[in-house]
């Protein structure tokens, strides 16, 4: 497949890009700034871009199979204009220009709650405090306006939520709960090397499509 993967240079998109390129798939990625990634192999272009440069982005997604983003928001001081938000807008827009269906998204639990202020705090009481919070008040808008932005698109999205991702190895298990209740019982912990793994297998599988997932060793 040929896959563009965002956040590559992460700790988990850094297990993304070589597990994929083990895997012998041609990788993509952008980055804004290339030299944070070390890893080199023949079938991999790394581009230069922000996530708001809507030609860059273009570039990158063109004629790619499925787009992977493992992206994190800023929590404490983060930015006021949600460049993350807007940025998988733009991701979002150019998957369409090209015609490129799959979206594998992962993100932290805070994605999972709703914008409006009581909704969020019916979801989580410690997220609607974190909302009224100026250190984490834009951390918080900005995690509700990428759930919006991907649940109201028309892409074959998956969203990949996890709580406190580790760098342990992997251990090639991974339990997997969906948005409507039906599943394993999940925990908190789970390794990048395992949610890698997930992401990359859900590329070319369409059975989670449309839906959020909250998964853990």
């Amino acid at each position: 497949m040929k896959l563009t993967i965002f956040g590559a240079g992460g700790r988990t998109g850094t297990h993304l890009a070589e597990q994929a390129l083990a895997a012998g798939h041609d990788v993509v990625a952008l980055m804004r700034n290339p030299a944070k990634l070390t890893l080199r192999h023949e079938r991999l272009r790394v581009a230069q871009g922000e996530l708001t440069d809507e030609v860059a982005v273009e570039d990158a997604v063109r004629g790619a199979d499925a787009v992977l983003a493992a992206l994190s928001p800023k929590i404490f001081g983060g930015p006021r204009d949600l460049p993350l938000a807007s940025g998988t807008g733009t991701i979002l827009a150019a998957m369409r220009t090209h015609d490129v269906r799959r979206l594998v998204y992962s993100w932290g639990p805070s994605i999972l709650i709703p914008r409006h202020p009581l909704l969020r705090t019916m979801r989580s009481a410690s997220f609607a405090l974190l909302g009224r919070l100026p250190a984490t008040h834009s951390m918080v808008n900005e995690t509700a306006a990428v759930g919006e932005a991907i649940r109201g698109s028309d892409r074959d999205w998956t969203i990949v939520v996890v709580t406190a991702p580790h760098d342990e190895p992997g251990s090639g298990r991974v339990k997997v709960r969906t948005g409507n209740g039906t599943g394993d019982r999940v925990g908190s912990r789970i390794s990048r090397a395992d949610l890698a793994q997930f992401m990359l297998a859900q590329a070319d599988d369409p059975r989670y499509a449309q839906q959020e997932l909250r998964i853990s060793n």
